[in-house]
């Protein structure tokens, strides 16, 4: 039975790469709203800004924001992402790839990430380890996540913190994890075109949000956290080992190693 309660969110500036979204989106056994944000012209500065526009717009109590290089292989994959939606709490946050703690001498940086999206030209699964259904997780990747559309009005993406396109999402699942809600990873084997690249951008917006967490700044209102683990790496929160962590890559950067 089709239920018009999710919107789907892309802020695009590849109309190619969206109008292969769309197409997917119009197959899909589930009914839903389509708001997509043409930044062609670079209108917004952030991603969090293009966002916190759109979500003022949405009118159904479900939320999903998609990166433009999404596909939907299965017209039932939308459907299955909502089921797992109803599951949630309200201020909890579900995506399709999350990083969790792993303490096995093969887990790099303490951590796995729990993924069944297959990524890149060899569409190689993202994932590290098995799992099924729905598990918790620290964080998710930003290519594919939502929650309730009230979570997100009444505490938008930080735009002063995530002023340019990257983390977020995982500053959002950070913040909901501090005042003690959850967030989850669940099994939907939908295609993500790009692997992404770890930018200099990437890393101080890495380094500030791990700070943010740290807590360093009580008068913010946040609870500490001892790690910051995402798809893309992970490092504690400490003013040591974030330091470590960011001149780690910005050497790696420099060496065109990423």
């Amino acid at each position: 039975m089709d239920r018009a309660d999710v919107t789907v969110v892309c802020c695009y500036n590849d109309p190619k790469q969206y109008k292969k979204l769309v197409e997917d989106l119009a197959r899909q056994h589930y009914d839903y709203t389509l708001i997509g944000i043409d930044n062609c012209r670079q209108q917004y500065s952030s991603c969090a800004k293009a966002l916190n526009a759109a979500t003022v717009q949405v009118k159904t109590e479900y939320v999903i924001y998609s990166h433009q290089d999404i596909e939907l292989p299965d017209a039932d994959m939308l459907g299955n992402f909502v089921d797992y939606l109803f599951m949630t709490q309200e201020e909890d946050i579900l995506g399709v790839a999350g990083a969790v703690e792993d303490d096995s001498k093969q887990a790099r940086e303490h951590t796995c990430v729990l993924s069944k999206v297959r990524h890149g030209r060899k569409q190689a699964v993202a994932g590290e380890r098995e799992y099924s259904g729905m598990a918790g997780c620290e964080t998710v990747d930003e290519c594919f996540f939502g929650g309730h559309t009230d979570f997100f009005l009444h505490h938008p993406f930080d735009e002063k913190l995530c002023d340019n396109w990257h983390l977020y999402g995982v500053e959002r699942c950070m913040y909901t994890r501090a005042k003690g809600n959850k967030v989850y990873v669940c099994d939907i084997p939908l295609i993500h075109t790009s692997t992404g690249t770890i930018s200099r951008a990437y890393n101080k917006g890495f380094y500030r949000v791990a700070k943010r967490y740290a807590g360093e700044n009580e008068g913010e209102g946040t609870t500490s956290l001892k790690w910051l683990r995402t798809v893309c790496g992970s490092s504690q929160t400490d003013l040591l080992h974030r330091l470590l962590f960011y001149w780690k890559r910005e050497i790696l950067i420099r060496l065109n190693r990423y």
